[in-house]
This record gives structure tokens, C-alpha cells and sequence, in this order.
């Protein structure tokens, strides 16, 4: 992993200067204001259901990529870290001198780049360093240097860990490997290389996640092999008698290890417990963890996966900029947009876990050494902990808090205020939503979420938008608000009718001109899909029997047997050829379906959802909603 970068913002949170301290300049603690221990966090609904398949694909990809970085880059370090360029120091403030830079220089035998190219596991918690060697590398000992601030320290990585080596040092002690977000050295010994068919064996695993840190596992004779690490992966033959079993034999208990955990509020407070406290190791030194290792291993014991730096990983899914806002408007923002337990905020060279707001104080849970004064001494963390956002901004002493630092906010989790937001012309703010026309209404849910339910409960069910056809059938979708969609798409059948505009359906194959809303992209969205779907028909000439003969797009009316208005009503609904469609109210023989998956695709890629998915089953009706792709970042507009 090339760290140079993240040292240099680093320095911005952290400080550095040239001037001398007293000791006690160096030792200033942050009194933490926060009770630490999670249990004071908020309980929320949030509940993303476990899957490790992403987490296991981005770490075995590493095999099937193959060693994709050049020879410049993987030897970044020997070009950055030279005694011409700086001083630096070993352990006991002793100069590294040219010989030393070139003795490792010679010893990583780039030569041989790229080589070996064979899978390997790790098979203990280790470090990952920048040079063949533990030997450390530090500037100094003013705040913000020396230890833990190794400059060889490029990360770690803990037992069954898959990499790649590209090639081994002159000595053999070290290899040069590849893993899912980084590259660098390892010790020869903690590594197993595989066979192609034991590489293919393991792939094909079941795997447990480790959910404490820190426990012994030994083999059956009693010998330690490794430390568990939360978050990391550990292979399973069975489970016998509450253990999981490891190919070699290894007992993990399920106390300490699960198939899978889902992402929700008490879940998350039992990880969090688990890490706070743990001291502050800058690149995972000595198996401790900076902020983003925090992060990192937080997420993955949910089956999510993160890279491996902090400015990396404020680019994962949906970023919201903050940078230019102030204080109390980041605030704002954070609390209206930001989901507890699922939401990272960036600062340059830090990254926080939004924990939720306790006594109206956001809480952050982070990873952190600790805040430059201005002095340019520290007010030491020194640990993971949870904070207030603003922690340090009381103190004359500290010029910047964390709130006036953050950049950007990105959200882990479907967000639906988000992607209302970015499929409609609207606004949100103190839990409200404001339509460009000036008008307002609340985000809420009702107690009669058939009949009568609110914006919040359009939401209620997953849509599950591009699964199989054999996925669950969910009424997801026929939940709608009638003053949000009247609102936007207009009140009355005039004002409906006012706004439709033309679509020229199939229009080298049939060449039909139908009615569509042309608010909110409606109309585009369904030329786009009968452009599509065009093209599908001249290579698949059959499909056509399906599309042409459509039921109709426009008609104010109300769903049958309700006074609900149906999505027709607004003008963003189309009913294919009902003559091969089936509908709940007129087959009581139960579902059936003979829409095929390739017309439904077309559909749901650009922003409609298909009443086939439906329990009470319409499998000639698309409907536009594009939050729905918005939610589960789709190209839903």
C-alpha cells in the first residue's frame, strides 16, 4: 500500500514541527467525554443482512487478477524513504545511514519482480512492511513521530488471508506480495504457499468471521497457531459441538467466530466493545490498528468489504460532500442524512465511524492518536474510542476540533432519504421534505401503511431489483404515498394529463406512439428502455409477443377493489401485452410468470420496478421508480 500520501495528511490532523518539547508538552492527554463502552449508543432499525460473497470476492480476486502492479510502483518506498531526502532514525535515535538504506534496497531483490506469482494464506497475524525488514524507521520523537509512526509500517494482514507473492527477498526471509488492497513485504514464515488445487479447495470453503479479537487458537495437540483478529475469515470442514472445525483440525469456538452477522444496532455495539481501548498502532503495528484498520475490520465482520486507507475508503458508496459547509451545518447534515453504525466521516488522513447522536452530541467511534494543539504538541487518544465529534473544542489549547476538519460523509447502507433525494426535485431538512413547488410534508411512517402509509414506509419491504426470478415475492413497490407522487407528478387528471408527452415505442419494430409523464425523467427513462428492448427484439425476434399489444400507460383511476390511485394515474406505469401476463385477482391458481428475465432487466436498469415481483402478482406491470435503483446504486436515472 503506498502510504506517503496518507503520512503527509496524516501530519495535518496530527501535527509535526521542528522546534523541541518538554516532556510534559508531549504527554498531554484528551480527556475522553464520552462513557466508553457502546452500550450508551443508540438503538436504531437499521438491519443490512449478512453476505461474505463480496468480502470473499475481493480478497480470492487476488488470484485471478494476477500481480497488477508495476515494478515503480511496488518499489515506492526505496525511492521515497532515502537518507538524501531526510533523516531518519532507528529504535534507539540512531541515524540510518546510506548503507542501510542500500543493504535492504539490495535485499528486496526486485530483480526477480514478478517471478514466483504463486497463491499463498497467511498464517498468523503479521505485518506488512514497506522494506525486508522489523528494523523501524522514525524521524523523531516530536509529537506526531517516533513510535508508533514507523514509516515501514505498511499494514497487516491476519491468519488464512489469501495473497500473492511476486517474488522473495535475496535472503529468503521475506516475499513480496500482493493482497486485496495493498502490497509489500511478509515474513517467509507466515506464509503457506498453495497448489493450485489446494488454492481452489479453499476458495470453495465455507468460512465462519472472527467476532473477538485475541483468542488463542491451538491445534489438537495444544500448540499456539494464531491469534483471531475481528473480521478475519477463517475456512471450515464442520461444526461440531459448538466449534467450527479448520481443515488442519483447528476447534473455533462459535463464541468467538459466526457464519454471519447482521449489520444492526446491538451487533454493532458488541463489535465496538470488542475493539475499544485497544491502543493506537499507526498501520496496524504490532497487530494494533490505526483508523482505517478500525473501520476495516469493523465492516468486515458484517461481510463488507473496505480497502485499506482512509481516503480510499471515504470513496465507497455514497459520499455527501461536506467540505464546504460549517460547523452547524455539518452538523445538520450528518444528523439528517448520516446512519448510525453504516456511515464513515472522512477528515484528510482520519476516518470515524458516526455512532449516532447521545445528549444531542454526535458520537464518533475512531481510531485516533490524537489532536494537534496549537503549540504543536498533541492531546493524546491513544486508543480506539468513542468520542463527541466536537471533542477538544472547549480547550484554548486546540485550535481545530474534529467537525471543523470533516470533509465528506459516505453511507454504507441503502439510505432512502438519499435516494429520494437524488431520484426527485426535493429536499430534506429537520426530517421534512420540500418539494420545489415550495410545498412541504413530513418523512414519516403511518399506522395504516396499506391504506394510508407515509413516504418512510415506501420503504419497508426490499425491492429485490435485478435478483433471480426465483427470489421471494414481496409487495415492495405498492407501497405509495398519494400526496408525495401527486405532488410531483400532479394533483388531478388535468394537471396529470398536462404534463404527458410522447414516447415512440419499439419504433423500429413497432413503431408505436404512447403516453408518459415527462416529469422527473419518467418519459426519457421508458424511451431509453423501449431503445433497449428495440435492439433485443431484432436479435431475439420472439420476444416481441410480449411487448407489442401493451395494455396502456395513462388512466386516472384506482387500483382495483381500493381507493387507492393506481401508478397509472401519474402517467409513470406501462402494462405490456396482457394476453401473456398474469394477474393475482384473475389466476387464483397462484403465481405464475412468462415474462422473460431479459425484458424484466431492461426495465429494472432504468429505473422501474416490475409488479411480477409482487405477492399479490402483476406481471405485466413496469412502474418508474428510480429511487429504488438509487437505493441499491443502480443507474436508476
Amino acid at each position: 500500500m503506498r502510504i506517503l500520501p496518507l503520512i503527509l495528511l496524516f501530519f495535518i490532523f496530527l501535527g509535526c514541527s521542528k522546534q523541541s518539547y518538554t516532556l510534559s508538552e508531549l504527554n498531554l492527554n484528551l480527556n475522553l467525554d464520552l462513557n466508553q463502552n457502546a452500550n450508551i449508543l443508540p438503538d436504531t432499525t437499521l438491519n443490512i443482512k449478512s453476505d461474505k460473497q463480496e468480502l470473499l470476492k475481493r480478497y480470492f480476486s487476488i488470484w485471478d487478477n494476477g500481480f497488477d502492479v508495476n515494478i515503480t510502483d511496488a518499489m515506492w518506498a526505496f525511492s521515497t524513504y532515502t537518507h538524501q531526502k531526510q533523516k531518519y532514525y532507528g529504535e534507539s535515535q540512531i541515524l540510518r545511514d546510506e548503507d542501510w538504506f542500500n543493504k535492504h534496497r539490495q535485499n528486496a531483490n526486485f530483480a526477480a519482480f514478478k517471478t514466483i506469482l504463486k497463491p499463498a494464506i497467511v498464517l498468523k497475524d503479521t505485518a506488512v512492511r514497506s522494506f525486508p525488514t522489523n528494523e523501524r524507521l522514525f524521524l523523531s520523537n516530536k509529537p506526531g513521530e517516533g513510535y508508533p509512526f514507523d514509516y515501514l509500517q505498511d499494514s497487516n494482514l491476519e491468519a488464512y488471508h489469501p495473497v500473492l507473492i511476486s517474488h522473495f527477498s535475496l535472503d529468503g526471509a521475506w516475499a513480496f506480495i500482493q493482497s486485496d488492497s495493498f502490497t509489500g513485504f511478509i515474513s517467509s514464515s507466515d506464509l503457506k504457499i498453495l497448489s493450485n488445487n489446494q488454492a481452489n479447495k479453499l476458495r470453495k470453503s465455507k468460512f465462519a468471521i472472527f467476532i473477538k479479537d485475541k483468542i488463542a487458537i491451538k491445534d489438537k495437540f495444544g500448540t499456539f497457531k494464531f491469534y483471531s483478529r475481528i473480521g478475519g475469515l477463517v475456512p471450515y470442514t464442520k461444526v461440531e459441538n459448538g466449534n467450527f472445525i479448520t481443515p488442519e483440525g483447528y476447534k473455533i469456538s462459535q463464541n468467538i467466530a459466526t457464519t454471519s452477522l447482521d449489520l444492526n444496532s446491538q451487533n454493532a455495539k458488541t463489535i465496538i466493545n470488542e475493539m475499544l481501548g485497544m491502543n493506537y498502532g499507526w498501520g496496524g503495528i504490532d497487530s494494533l490498528r490505526d483508523c482505517s484498520a478500525f473501520t476495516k475490520d469493523y465492516f468486515a465482520s458484517f461481510g463488507i468489504w473496505l480497502p485499506r486507507n482512509s481516503k480510499a475508503q471515504s470513496k465507497i458508496a455514497k459520499s455527501i460532500n461536506l467540505k464546504d459547509l460549517n460547523s452547524n451545518e455539518k452538523k445538520a447534515k450528518i444528523i439528517e442524512f448520516g446512519i448510525p453504525y453504516a456511515t464513515l466521516l472522512y477528515m484528510r488522513g482520519h476516518i470515524m465511524l458516526y455512532t449516532g447522536v447521545i445528549d444531542d452530541k454526535i458520537s464518533v467511534t475512531h481510531a485516533s492518536w490524537g489532536l494537534k494543539t496549537k503549540n504543536n504538541a498533541r492531546a493524546i487518544i491513544g486508543r480506539t474510542a468513542i468520542t463527541d465529534i466536537e471533542i477538544g473544542k472547549n480547550r484554548d489549547d486546540i485550535s481545530n476540533d474534529l467537525l471543523s476538519l470533516v470533509e465528506s460523509m459516505n453511507i454504507l447502507a441503502p439510505n432512502p432519504k438519499l435516494a429520494l433525494q437524488s431520484s426527485y426535485d426535493i429536499k430534506f431538512k429537520n426530517n421534512n421534505i420540500f418539494f420545489n413547488n415550495g410545498e412541504s410534508m413530513p418523512y414519516e411512517s403511518s399506522n395504516d401503511i396499506l391504506n394510508n402509509p407515509g413516504v418512510k414506509d415506501m420503504f419497508a419491504l426490499d425491492y429485490p431489483l435485478l435478483k433471480p426470478l426465483n427470489s421471494k415475492l414481496i409487495d415492495a413497490g405498492r407501497i405509495r404515498n398519494e400526496q408525495f407522487f401527486s405532488t410531483i407528478y400532479g394533483k388531478n387528471q388535468t394537471s396529470v394529463q398536462a404534463n404527458l408527452t410522447d414516447v415512440v415505442w419499439l419504433k423500429n419494430s413497432l413503431n408505436q406512439t404512447i403516453k408518459f409523464s415527462s416529469i422527473n425523467g419518467a418519459a426519457k427513462a421508458l424511451q431509453r428502455v423501449s431503445d433497449e428492448l428495440d435492439i433485443l427484439v431484432e436479435n431475439e425476434p420472439n420476444l416481441i409477443i410480449y411487448l407489442k399489444d401493451i395494455g396502456g400507460t395513462f388512466k386516472y383511476r384506482n387500483i382495483a377493489q381500493t381507493n387507492r390511485l393506481s401508478a397509472h394515474s401519474w402517467g409513470i406505469a406501462i402494462d405490456i401485452n396482457v394476453a401473456h401476463s398474469h394477474y393475482w385477482l384473475w389466476h387464483k391458481d397462484g403465481y405464475q410468470n412468462q415474462i422473460p428475465y431479459k425484458i424484466i432487466e431492461v426495465f429494472e436498469k432504468n429505473g422501474f420496478i416490475w409488479g411480477g415481483r409482487w405477492e399479490h402478482f402483476d406481471t405485466m406491470h413496469f412502474e418508474y421508480r428510480p429511487e429504488f435503483a438509487a437505493l441499491y446504486n443502480t443507474n436508476g436515472k
